[in-house]
């Protein structure tokens, strides 16, 4: 006895005693459509694959015990390998202890607003004591160095600006590409000293976040009347510091080692009325850890 391997027969059958009409089989192909089952050979459809399966055939002729060829098999050695993308390597962490450079800065309009509604002045001369140093940008004069009362103050009222390897003021347009010649740099406008004694600096500490994304890291802290013309925020490639003048007096500062490495030359900070937000560019196109300082 031998198996049929017509469609729909299945049967064992005597090839010495088959007849030409002894089996009864589908002719045709299996069709699978929206969801219906059925045999191109003849009009009978159904949902149920067993029942299906179980349709008589539709034709009759010879049993046929030929086992019909297996499709070739897809040779392996012939599809190529999937390419390994390897991650990118990491940079070279800079010495913590590099120049840190000053970052350029904004005013939103809202401090803006806040500040002349303040009307915010120099303070007087009765607050004034010997150690006091002017807080004005490129000036530095310690009080006790300024024997004339009428002394200008040579200073600048813009912001630096690093760019493509030159660094400068906004306010005037005198180019550099070394950092200690920026920083020597002659104050381009004159006016009253701004003189701040350090010894008078009331500490406190200030509410802070951070979020990142996959291009920036950004730092906020919270501090309500923020004076800028006192405040400084620099940076390098690896640290941060933060000197927040705010409200009356108040000193917040932050001094930390960042998780990652930015680039200072592509950063910047931005006093608002409430908050102080610091941008930093990554370096790296990766993922800070959740602590943001090490």
């Amino acid at each position: 006895m031998v198996l049929c391997y017509n469609k729909g027969c299945g049967k064992e059958f005597d090839l010495q005693e088959s007849t030409d009409d002894e089996c009864v089989y589908h002719c045709g192909a299996p069709v699978f459509h929206d969801a219906y089952k059925s045999w191109s050979c003849c009009e009978k459809k159904t949902t149920d694959f067993t029942e299906f399966l179980n349709i008589k055939g539709c034709c009759k002729g010879k049993h046929n015990n030929i086992k019909p060829e297996e499709p070739a098999k897809t040779d392996k050695e012939a599809t190529p390998a999937p390419e390994t993308v390897k991650p990118p390597e990491r940079m070279e962490r800079p010495p913590v202890d590099e120049p840190m450079v000053p970052l350029p800065s904004t005013i939103s309009a809202s401090l803006r607003k806040l500040l002349n509604n303040l009307a915010v002045s120099d303070k007087s001369e009765e607050t004034v004591t010997k150690s006091a140093i002017c807080q004005r940008k490129g000036c530095g004069k310690a009080k006790v160095d300024v024997a004339d009362e009428d002394d200008a103050c040579e200073h600048h009222p813009g912001s630096p600006i690093f760019h493509e390897g030159m660094k400068y003021w906004s306010c005037c347009n005198k180019k550099t590409t070394d950092f200690n010649d920026f920083l020597k740099q002659k104050g381009c406008t004159n006016g009253q000293h701004l003189w701040g004694d350090p010894s008078l600096k009331k500490e406190v500490q200030c509410r802070y976040d951070w979020h990142q994304t996959g291009e920036s890291v950004n730092f906020t802290v919270y501090a309500k009347k923020v004076k800028p013309a006192l405040c400084t925020v620099t940076c390098n490639a690896v640290k941060l510091q933060l000197e927040i003048h705010f409200g009356d007096d108040q000193v917040f500062t932050f001094d930390k080692v960042l998780a990652g490495i930015v680039k200072p030359e592509n950063s910047k900070v931005t006093y608002s009325a409430t908050k102080v937000e610091v941008s930093m560019k990554k370096a790296e196109f990766i993922a800070w850890p959740s602590t943001f300082v090490l």
